[in-house]
């Protein structure tokens, strides 16, 4: 009898995984697919990883002159070798994972199917029947397809495909401009590939802060990357794309990036042949009382930061009893420069909330770096913090300090008489609050 069994290992599963063996439990594990998920393999990391090498280079041939080196950015600039470069990094964090598993935990390779005997669940998996206190399912999510515009892995094609080109496209259609989207289409746009992008809503990035919106416009602007807002495919004609808005568009490829579904599991009823699909009623709470969902199979936030979180709100609940409280989630979108979110938007509040915003430009470490495009937005209510939005570079790092001030409730007060590095980026938070 193990005291948990924890059915996928992406950051959800992992996080369990190792959150509980600080606590001291028996731990259990099954992937039947690749240890790290969706963020390791197909997501947050090799895009990343892809995203650093194209900017880097892009950088070079736009902002360098290249006569003064000895080498042609074209003989650089080769697809194949970033793609080598990002599966040697899935490879290492993929072994350094595995092989501290197999020293703590019992980790089975295969698919583990959930069956319900007398009120109580079990797993099974090649051939052989596991028994938990409690269980934990973190199976993730899968790339999201249009009743119209459905994958065939060829013309369109889901996040994941885009990983396995073994050449670049000269045109390329994306369609949805959230942070898969809009990084792919910067990534592609770098490697000198024609991008248009599509979205339905008014705005782009539009779970975002209106002025990250109107500043993605002005990025994409920067790097000839067109959009349509406010549109939507109607029709496919070979490799011709007719919008509602009348336009006609010539791409290699089609880019469906309108999101994620949950991949949530089927419990069997043994000795009948009926099954039944799980899901949360209550955050990541089930049905029975020791099956507990955790990250992207919630549907909550399908993030791997806030899936780790669940994780270990799940098993301090199976420990303590404790319940979680309702915290903000941080987004970041990894463009150039990166843009970083927390808490309300502008859109969403009243008169009985400040509006604090500064220019990146104000700082003197964006003009030593060359780049004193962006902006902060504090939005403050009774001297506290509770929406925080940034453009700049080493967002996705800055952002975290924010979120501990909201989280614990930190005054502009005190932030702006403490004492900030400099010259550094996030002087522009004390800025920001200085000028509430």
């Amino acid at each position: 009898m193990f005291d948990l069994a924890v059915i996928g290992l992406g950051p959800a599963g992992l996080e369990a995984v190792n959150y509980a063996l600080k606590k001291g439990l028996k731990v259990v594990a099954f992937e039947c697919a690749n240890i790290g998920g969706t963020c390791l393999n197909l997501g947050c990391i090799p895009t990343k990883s892809i995203l650093h090498d194209t900017s880097f280079f892009y950088k070079l041939k736009n902002n360098l002159d290249i006569n003064n080196f000895d080498f042609k950015i074209d003989n650089v600039l080769n697809w194949n070798e970033i793609i080598h470069r990002k599966d040697d990094i899935v490879a290492k964090f993929k072994k350094a994972i595995n092989s501290s598993l197999e020293k703590n935990i019992t980790l089975i390779n295969g698919y583990a199917d959930l069956w319900l005997d007398e009120n109580k669940i079990v797993i099974s998996c090649n051939d052989n029947i596991y028994n938990a206190k409690n269980i934990i399912i973190a199976t993730g999510s899968y790339p999201q397809e249009l009743p119209d515009i459905k994958f065939d892995h060829k013309f369109i094609l889901s996040s994941d495909d885009m990983y396995s080109l073994k050449s670049l496209p000269k045109q390329v259609t994306i369609i949805g401009s959230g942070a898969v989207g809009l990084e792919w289409s910067q990534i592609l746009s770098n490697m000198g590939v024609e991008v248009n992008i599509i979205e339905k809503e008014s705005c782009l990035a539009p779970s975002f802060d209106l002025d990250i919106q109107k500043r993605v416009e002005r990025i994409l602007k920067s790097l000839k990357i067109k959009y349509f807002k406010n549109d939507y495919v109607v029709s496919l004609n070979n490799n011709e794309i007719s919008l509602n808005s009348s336009v006609k568009l010539k791409s290699d490829v089609i880019l469906c990036a309108v999101g994620r579904v949950k991949n949530l599991p089927e419990i069997k009823i043994l000795g009948c042949s009926e099954s039944f699909r799980i899901d949360v009623i209550d955050g990541y709470k089930t049905e029975f009382d020791n099956l507990y969902i955790s990250g992207d199979a919630t549907g909550i936030s399908m993030l791997a930061h806030s899936a780790g979180y669940q994780s270990r709100c799940i098993i301090d609940k199976i420990l303590y009893n404790i319940e979680p409280k309702k915290t903000n989630i941080p987004s970041v979108i990894y463009l150039t420069p990166e843009i970083a979110s927390i808490g309300c938007r502008e859109q969403d509040i009243d008169n009985s909330y400040t509006v604090s915003k500064v220019l990146l430009s104000s700082i003197a470490k964006s003009w030593c770096d060359g780049s004193v495009d962006g902006f902060i937005k504090l939005i403050v209510k009774d001297r506290k913090i509770k929406g925080a939005h940034l453009v700049c570079p080493n967002a996705s790092d800055i952002i975290s300090f924010l979120s501990l001030c909201i989280e614990k409730e930190i005054s502009i007060d005190e932030i702006s008489n403490m004492i900030f590095a400099h010259p550094s980026y996030s002087e522009i938070i004390q800025e920001a609050a200085r000028n509430v």
